[in-house]
């Protein structure tokens, strides 16, 4: 309780008047508004709130309840006064001498010699030794007190104790030191209780009001009001999180009552240590997805994330449903910012795991359960990642710490000496993932458990028996669980994370949109289908090669790669060349069929042929003779050319040819022609 009547040594009656003035200005004006709650309270005050809290609390149970929460039919076995606990052996002791002496005077003839031989066997130390060696030597009118005490409070052990033991003492202090330290430690920023002593101190000494406890005691008001109002202290210094994990009671669960396989629980966890990234070829920590077994505490399934996106949760599940070769009843994802956080950054917020991962477990026959943030269901796992980090993360050469303060001395500042003498380098993502799970097979899963009864994770994991009703194809969970992506082919191929990926058939795709699917695990082949789901091919990796093979002599699997290629480039141009050549030929045909009709019909369609402008000048008589001339030639050059089937002699007219054919120069058209040449 607060002292306002500040009585402390040495100080005299104004001096106590005078501070007790001051202390009152000071509060008033300080603070103005009480906190409620707390600063002690009387016991009336607590029995209120007591009952208030009962009513609160009975008011929203069920009818279909036992009557033992009810408030009417409630047994309450709680202690109606305060029990010191700490003296709970020596009121025993006096409580048992007592008794004993209670007896023997029932049973004496005569009670003064009895007291005497009481008093002479207690100080002997007969009768209760340990008592003796508490109390210590005593004469008969302390042991007559004793048992008068005893009898007049109806055998009440404690009541024999010392007032100061048998009461609880609260430490005084002045109402505003209480109001000013609480208003300084019920604080976010979790002010320590000597920042707070020592700033209420200097106040003090500024004489904005006075402080007459002494550090000590304020140190230990500080603690005494911390321990009977933790779950307030908590509240108001660490927030409601760790006041549901620490503070307020969870349900409690009983892990013996599930089987393996009925139950698997998925968190994720950031590495400790780096791992080149496939992608950028770069080192960076990555996101472990662990996939556990409730019953057994074996890890079944892991992945690790390096990019944003849900697919990283399917594998790790598809590596569980593989290793046990069936699938679990029930799985559960946190859907809460916290586990989409510890997997990506914050731009990835907006996506929901329900919504992406929701539709793939019901095809599997399994119930997917996403809880909220922080529950406690996901606990299970949270212990692995601990042991996981002490035992394994510790062990690899790219360790980076846990936290900044457990950081490796190689990265620290101005280490030259240490960098120099060990360099490690970060492992890949397939050397990591078989280290893990050697661990998890060997060392963690062959390590007895403190929760199975002694028994190791592995050895209750491959006890159980797989359900028929569950058992998995591994064909239709390859393809339901592979991770997709749409590309456009070019006359590379498929570029994909910076790797080339060729088949035959996408020759005939070249430009179009694909929709290939792939597993993260494995990138030597895809599955390429069309817009329509349609399969295509499987694609292989293409390996690269010099770029020139030339400065590459001494490498004889370099040249021997290259003709390889280059002959199969020069084998696919064939082939399509053979391909391409009837449709050439076909396509002509098509062509000449379509246009030179058209042009035989419609030969004074004008649409499109107008006169020129500047007309051509008309040839003359000279260039009229030569285009006559070069008519003749080319005939009698084709007549030569021509063979005559039937040869006849030099000599030998022609029979066509008669007598009384007219002269051709006197043929009209004849004249007609030397009047066109200019010839009169």
């Amino acid at each position: 309780m607060f002292d306002t009547t500040a009585n402390k040594r040495g100080r005299k009656p104004n001096q106590v008047v005078e501070s007790q003035q001051t202390n009152a200005v000071a509060s008033e004006a300080i603070h103005k508004t009480e906190l409620p709650a707390l600063l002690p309270r009387t016991e009336q005050q607590v029995a209120a709130e007591h009952d208030d809290l009962c009513d609160e609390l009975t008011d929203d149970l069920p009818d279909n309840l036992p009557a033992l929460y009810n408030r009417e039919g409630y047994i309450d076995f709680s202690p109606r006064e305060s029990l010191p606990l700490k003296y709970d052996a020596e009121a025993r002791l006096l409580g048992h001498f007592c008794t004993l002496v209670i007896r023997r005077l029932e049973d004496c003839e005569s009670k003064v010699e009895e007291w005497k031989q009481i008093v002479l066997d207690y100080n002997n130390g007969n009768l209760v030794p340990e008592l003796y060696k508490l109390r210590g030597e005593r004469k008969e009118r302390s042991l007559r007190t004793w048992i008068d005490l005893y009898i007049l409070t109806e055998r009440d052990m404690y009541a024999l104790l010392h007032g100061n033991k048998n009461t609880t003492r609260q430490r005084k202090i002045s109402e505003p030191e209480g109001k000013i330290l609480l208003s300084m430690l019920l604080h976010p920023n979790r002010i320590t209780i000597g920042s707070a002593i020592t700033m209420l101190k200097a106040q003090a000494r500024m004489g904005q009001y006075e402080s007459p406890s002494s550090k000590p005691t304020l140190r230990r008001w500080c603690e005494d009001w911390k321990s009977d109002n933790l779950a307030i202290w908590e509240q108001t210094r660490k927030g409601s999180k760790y006041v549901a994990e620490h503070i307020i009671k969870t349900i409690h669960r009983d892990s013996r009552l599930l089987k393996v396989g009925q139950v698997w629980v998925a968190d994720g966890h950031t590495l400790a240590f780096d791992i080149l990234n496939p992608k950028t070829g770069k080192a960076q920590r990555m996101t472990m997805i662990m996939v556990m077994d409730w019953a057994s505490r074996y890890p079944v399934g892991a992945s690790l994330a390096f990019t944003e996106d849900s697919h990283h949760i399917q594998v790790a599940f598809r590596n569980g449903f593989l290793n046990w070769g069936a699938t679990p009843q029930c799985v559960y994802l946190d859907n809460g910012k916290a586990f989409r956080s510890k997997l990506f950054h914050e731009q990835w917020e907006h996506h929901d795991l329900e919504l992406e991962l929701g539709g793939i477990f019901p095809k599997l026959g399994i119930e997917a359960h996403f809880a909220e943030s922080y529950n406690a269901k996901a606990k299970i796992i949270e212990r692995f990642f601990k042991t996981f980090q002490e035992q394994f993360e510790r062990f690899i050469s790219s360790f980076r710490g846990a936290s900044i303060a457990d950081k490796p001395a190689t990265l620290m500042r101005n280490e030259k000496w240490i960098k120099k003498l060990y360099q490690g380098e970060p492992p890949t993502i397939e050397e990591t993932m078989r280290m893990i799970g050697y661990y998890v097979r060997y060392i963690y899963g062959d390590n007895p458990h403190g929760g199975l009864h002694g028994k190791t994770p592995w050895q209750v994991f491959n006890a159980a028996e797989l359900p028929e009703s569950r058992i998995i194809q591994p064909d239709k969970l390859n393809f339901m669980m592979l991770a997709t992506e749409r590309k456009s082919i070019r006359n590379d191929g498929i570029v994909f994370n910076k790797l080339l990926y060729w088949h035959p058939e996408l020759i005939k795709h070249i430009g179009k949109p694909v929709v290939f699917r792939y597993d993260y695990a494995d990138a030597r082949w895809i599955l390429v289908y069309d817009t329509r789901d349609k399969f295509i091919c499987q694609a292989e990796l293409r390996r690269s090669q010099h770029p020139f093979v030339h400065l590459d002599k001494d490498n004889p699997i370099s040249h021997k790669e290259l003709n390889t290629e280059y002959k199969y480039i020069k084998k696919l141009q064939r082939m399509n060349e053979q391909q391409s050549k009837l449709f050439v030929k076909m396509n002509q045909e098509s062509v000449d069929r379509i246009l030179k009709p058209m042009l035989e019909a419609r030969q004074a369609n004008p649409t499109f042929i107008q006169p020129p402008m500047i007309q051509a000048p008309k040839p003359g008589p000279e260039q009229e003779i030569a285009r006559l001339e070069e008519i003749v030639t080319s005939q009698i050059v084709k007549e030569q050319a021509e063979p005559d089937i039937n040869p006849r002699p030099a000599n030998d007219i022609p029979a066509s040819i008669s007598k009384d054919q007219p002269d051709p120069f006197e043929d009209e058209s004849f004249t007609e022609m030397l009047k066109t040449i200019g010839i009169k």
